[in-house]
């Protein structure tokens, strides 16, 4: 097993009628676990082949580098971030498994991303012909979709990303899921041109979470009755809706850069009718298209408040309802009793 890095360079000006290269001159490619040097070395350099051909579409400046790795949980646990951090990556599990992640990464003062991939995910890119191709493709871009979004929210607020601590743990909360949110509608809204159509994909998984969201937050409100940890539950609850809201907004992202619309998915459209999660699936699509129309070019957090609105809607109505009125800056939680949510006898 082979562990290798790769460092290609960019040759040539771009023809006239495409856009400019974006990514940097000097692409690093991390291979990790690869059976043979030259194996590692030829797909270092297909896989910067095609990322710099991505960053004609996609903003890819402040790219710090990729890593491909068959040991993909390992290689999330030994990526250097650039500061101190007790929080630990590690890939998704649950309704949808990871398997490609690109986070922020701080070098030299300045926020980059680094491009991570499970291996195994990407090997079809070696054959245009095989079957897994585009879709290889599209994860590919997804993840360039990744730095853009990171680097224009970095440029409209400075000194945010990885510099800046939640007053408290509620505020914390609603940053994750504000941040996921529109992270992922908006990457998903710009890289959906690309590779393989992941539409069904992103139905099956929000249609999957729509089900089971709910009954899994009234089983862990369940399980505070017995353990009476109320800094569990609040995170517990707000993860799980969190989540869903999420997996919405890859929903909806994918919709948007599609031009679809419910009428065109009419499992999406019949599961929703009457659900409770109805109102708020069509008010965090209004509010990423606020966001969108003005992408890059935000003048407060104020629109982005919106999504975090929205998730103390949703916990609230889930059972779990915050009020920030501590002196020390803290907050109530209250969880009232509900048949839906009272421990089996």
């Amino acid at each position: 097993m082979t562990d290798t890095t790769s460092e290609t360079t960019s040759a040539g000006a771009p023809e006239a009628d495409l856009p400019p290269l974006t990514a940097p001159e000097n692409i690093s490619v991390g291979l990790r676990g690869f059976d043979t040097e030259d194996h590692a070395h030829a797909f270092g350099n297909l896989i910067a082949t095609y990322v710099r051909t991505l960053s004609r579409y996609f903003d890819l400046s402040t790219l710090d580098g990729i890593t491909v790795a068959f040991d993909y949980t390992q290689a999330l646990l030994d990526l250097d971030r650039g500061y101190d951090t007790k929080y630990k990556l590690a890939p998704s599990e649950g309704i949808a498994f990871g398997i490609a992640m690109t986070p922020a990464v701080m070098r030299e003062g300045k926020i980059k991303s680094h491009m991570l991939f499970n291996a195994s995910v990407l090997l079809p890119l070696e054959d245009e012909k095989h079957e897994l191709h585009q879709q290889a493709l599209h994860m590919l871009a997804h993840e360039c979709g990744h730095v853009e979004v990171t680097e224009r929210y970095n440029a409209a607020f400075p000194g945010v990303l990885l510099q800046s601590n939640s007053p408290n743990a509620h505020a914390h909360f609603r940053s994750d899921i504000t941040k996921a949110c529109w992270d992922e509608y908006a990457v998903t809204w710009i890289c959906a041109p690309f590779g393989r159509q992941p539409t069904e994909d992103y139905e099956e998984t929000f249609l999957t979470a729509l089900t089971k969201t709910r009954s899994r937050a009234n089983d862990l409100i369940k399980a505070y009755r017995l353990h009476a940890d109320i800094e569990q539950i609040t995170a517990e609850v707000y993860g799980a809706y969190g989540e869903l809201m999420k997996f919405a907004c890859y929903h909806l992202g994918n919709m948007t850069g599609l031009g679809l619309t419910l009428k065109d998915l009419p499992k999406t459209e019949a599961a929703l009718e009457g659900h409770w999660f109805e109102p708020f699936f069509e008010k965090l699509g209004d509010a990423c298209t606020d966001l969108a129309a003005n992408y890059g070019k935000w003048k407060d957090q104020s629109a982005f408040e919106i999504i975090g609105d929205l998730a103390d809607e949703i916990v609230a109505e889930g059972g779990v309802i915050i009020s920030d009125h501590r002196e020390d800056g803290g907050f109530y939680v209250e969880i009232p009793f509900t048949p839906e949510a009272m421990p089996d006898a």
